[in-house]
């Protein structure tokens, strides 16, 4: 790239002042990060012309021919991903310029090196300039927008490139950002999407462009493929792509298939065998069509220590750090939590909505109840994955504020955005135990069944919806336990998760480590705003230590007490510092196993 200082802009330039892709520009509101954008010999598509209009009107003629290549070097790692797209379907000429949206990704995600690179487009009256790009709102999402210094005549060509991102982020929210893995690349269609807003349904058709003897793997088809779809829809679409390893062999047509990028094939399949009998028990709870397409995509990469995933209709998508054997348990507990998203209907989380409580709440409860009623987990993982689940509620200093609330401080760290999680599953055991109470002919499960059925329907998803249905399915008790919860009430379900275990009132810390804001605690990461008097602070931790070791936070913030222990750089010198970061005296509940299923001590492993 040009690195001529006559290719930058003049630093008094105006906002509505045209460039090039010729320009290399660094915006302000990306705190310097860089966007560069030059003219190149690309060959491009013929399209024809699309407006800013397009944003307030249907297109059902429309037709995107989407064309993918990932982009290697020397070595043959991926580097990021070539797009080029064709527009079709417009009858009428347009008087107001384009708008294209790129999405930053905030506040869950922070792009870096990850931006629209080598932008070319032209229409049939010659190249395109764009302003330079400023950022939108729309809706729940934040938009880079980059607009034509003119209307679009004609058929309309667009080619860009953007670079992988950084595999250890400052933020970690959903894995939908561009990564590289295994040889390959993965992601959401929204890391790399350029796009107009769209309307409606759209017809789409996908390429792939890549080696022989290299396949892609979406949410929707392995290969290429062409659907009707939405904007919507189509950013959120889960993918990898390069040389895949499958399971099984050979490949079913229908259920659940396996795809993955940098992980042995024996690893591939020892998570397959667990999941395809989680997938089957779920399937069947929440009334899917055994013949259904299920596609687990896993993607492995020196991303950071925390296995994690994201969900998409019939697809799940699977983080798992490059040499890790995470703890069974937790890979199968993340595994059915996520699988859950894939076979039901999420509220919508948007401010207003504030729907995470349901979307998250029925994952992790059915991701605790349903294995355990398939045989999949025995007594003891399955008192010790809802003492986790408690465990993350009750020792959770935010676990008390109200729900419309949490959207407002929802990534500021971990105690914000796993409320919604931990109290939403209570809150369905909840109900649960006291439908049994009530010998009400229903369960949760039938409720949240019924709540995607309506949704399905055309009901707007949103809070109203589960309103609707407690009302006239349960009665008036059910919708003001709900308001309760929703109001930050704290849940105490005594009596939950059936007869196999228990549960009592206990007393527990909050948890808090601190310091200031630790929402990732990989190698390099430096300890600032250390509170004095706190455990961390009396056992020797100072603002400026260095940490030498990734530490995973998620079992400790699953455990009612403990220490931990923090490798760190201190003044060049290393050191450990061990303390408990559990706090305080707050009420909760803990379970154990029922008299019949035997005690807590009989589920330890030998050592």
């Amino acid at each position: 790239m040009r690195t001529d200082p006559a290719f930058y802009p003049d630093a008094n330039v105006k906002r509505d002042q045209p460039y090039t892709a010729r320009v290399k520009f660094f915006p302000s509101s990306f705190s310097g990060l860089t966007f560069f954008l030059r003219m190149g010999a690309v060959a491009v598509l013929l399209v024809t012309s699309c407006s800013a209009q397009d944003a307030n009107q249907k297109a059902p003629n429309t037709i995107l021919r989407l064309t993918l290549k990932p982009q290697r070097d020397a070595s043959g790692q991926v580097e990021g991903m070539r797009v080029s797209y064709e527009l079709m379907g417009r009858s009428k000429r347009r008087s107001a310029p384009l708008s294209l949206h790129f999405d930053t990704l905030q506040p869950a995600l922070q792009r870096t090196q990850d931006q629209v690179t080598d932008l070319v487009a032209e229409d049939a009256t010659g190249p395109i300039t764009f302003r330079l790009p400023t950022e939108q709102r729309a809706g729940d999402a934040q938009n880079q927008v980059w607009q034509t210094t003119r209307p679009v005549r004609g058929s309309f060509h667009v080619s860009y490139f953007v670079p992988v991102a950084a595999p250890l982020t400052s933020k970690r929210g959903p894995h939908i950002d561009l990564q590289a893995a295994g040889k390959g690349v993965s992601g959401a269609f929204v890391s790399f999407l350029l796009a107009p807003l769209l309307q409606g349904n759209f017809e789409l058709h996908v390429h792939w462009d890549l080696p022989a003897g290299q396949t892609a793997v979406s949410s929707y088809a392995l290969g290429d493929f062409s659907r009707r779809i939405t904007l919507k829809a189509l950013r959120t679409m889960l993918f990898l792509a390069g040389p895949l390893e499958t399971y099984p062999s050979p490949l079913s047509q229908g259920g659940i298939s396996f795809y993955a990028l940098g992980l042995p094939s024996e690893a591939l399949a020892q998570i397959a065998r667990w999941a395809s009998k989680a997938y089957d028990a779920e399937r069947t709870a929440f009334h899917g069509a055994a013949g259904e397409p299920f596609r687990f995509l896993i993607r492995s990469y020196a991303g950071g220590p925390i296995t994690s995933g994201r969900a998409d209709v019939g697809t799940f998508m699977l983080y798992m750090p490059v040499g890790t054997n995470p703890d069974p348990l937790a890979l199968h507990s993340l595994i059915a939590h996520e699988m859950v998203h894939s076979l039901i209907k999420d509220l919508d989380d948007a401010p207003g909505d504030e729907g995470d409580w349901y979307t998250e709440g029925t994952a992790d409860y059915f991701a605790i109840v349903l294995p355990r009623k398939a045989g999949l987990f025995d007594s003891c993982d399955y008192v010790t994955v809802i003492n986790q689940e408690a465990a993350m509620y009750y020792t959770n200093a935010l676990r008390n504020v109200p729900n419309q609330n949490l959207t407002k401080i929802m990534w500021s760290g971990r105690n914000a955005w796993t409320v919604p999680y931990a109290r939403g599953a209570l809150y369905f055991a909840d109900l649960d135990a006291k439908l049994k109470e009530h010998h009400a002919q229903i369960d949760v499960l039938d409720l949240v069944n019924e709540t995607s059925r309506r949704i399905r329907l055309g009901t707007p998803a949103n809070n109203q919806v589960w309103r609707e249905v407690l009302a006239s399915r349960v009665g008036e008790w059910a919708v003001s336990d709900w308001t309760f919860m929703l109001q930050g009430g704290l849940m105490l379900p005594a009596g939950a998760f059936g007869d196999s275990v228990k549960s009592a009132l206990i007393s527990t810390g909050f948890f808090e480590l601190g310091f200031l804001k630790p929402e990732l605690l990989n190698t390099g990461f430096e300890v600032e705003q250390v509170q004095p008097g706190s455990a961390a602070a009396r056992a020797g931790l100072r603002d400026g230590d260095t940490l030498t070791q990734s530490f995973d936070l998620n079992p400790s913030y699953r455990s009612f007490g403990g220490a931990i222990t923090l490798h760190v750089l201190h003044d060049t010198v290393p050191k450990s510092v061990t303390y408990d970061p559990h706090l305080g005296f707050y009420p909760g509940m803990q379970w154990s196993l029922s008299s019949r299923e035997g005690s807590i001590s009989s589920c330890r492993k030998p050592s």
